[in-house]
């Protein structure tokens, strides 16, 4: 995989009302945005869905973007990707591939929605759960054909971490070259 991430999302799908329906191309694209496939889940499956994401290896996301969410979860994937899941009280999961937090690149892009990752992992815990296209209010009952969209990583990625202590170090360092300064002057007069 590396620093190309292949999204795999439903073109020309079956509704659930049987009409034959392909996702166009610029409804597609806007995932790069918004969430345009979710999984719909019954709201009583919702902890059940949380819990079985992290007991997968997904974790609390601290800082996130609030979005009225009842879980956030994380996990990296493959370097420099991670998949975001937040999961809502009603039952409807939303999930973004996006680059790693290790990384100021995550404040900017790129992300894209995505489905098939997350609804694979959820059918070990959750049997009821169905992918939707969130605009029209409608589920998916085939796929016929999907589509890859091809992400690609900023070539120069830029940890957060190092720069974060390197700042803290220098705002901090008046501070400890004063005390430093006064433990000195305190020891001079001792010694006289």
């Amino acid at each position: 995989m590396g620093n190309t991430y292949v999204v795999y999302l439903p073109w020309l799908v079956r509704l659930e009302d049987g009409t034959r329906y392909r996702v166009p191309i610029s409804t597609i694209m806007r995932g790069s945005r918004r969430n345009i496939f979710i999984i719909r889940i019954p709201p009583y499956r919702v902890r059940d869905a949380a819990m079985g994401l992290i007991n997968r290896g997904f974790k609390p996301v601290i800082l996130a973007m609030d979005k009225g969410e009842l879980y956030s979860l994380s996990m990296r994937i493959s370097r420099p990707w991670e998949l975001h899941v937040r999961i809502f009280s009603d039952g409807i999961i939303e999930s973004e591939i996006e680059i790693c937090r290790d990384y100021l690149q995550h404040l900017i892009g790129p992300r894209f929605n995505v489905v098939y990752e997350v609804y694979d992992i959820l059918r070990h815990f959750v049997k009821e759960r169905r992918v939707c296209i969130k605009s029209m209010g409608m589920c998916i009952d085939e796929v016929i054909e999907n589509i890859g969209i091809e992400l690609e990583a900023p070539r120069a990625l830029i940890p957060w971490k190092p720069i974060a202590v390197m700042a803290s170090s220098m705002a901090l360092l008046p501070i400890i070259s004063k005390f430093s300064f006064l433990h000195f002057l305190h020891l001079n007069n001792h010694l006289s």
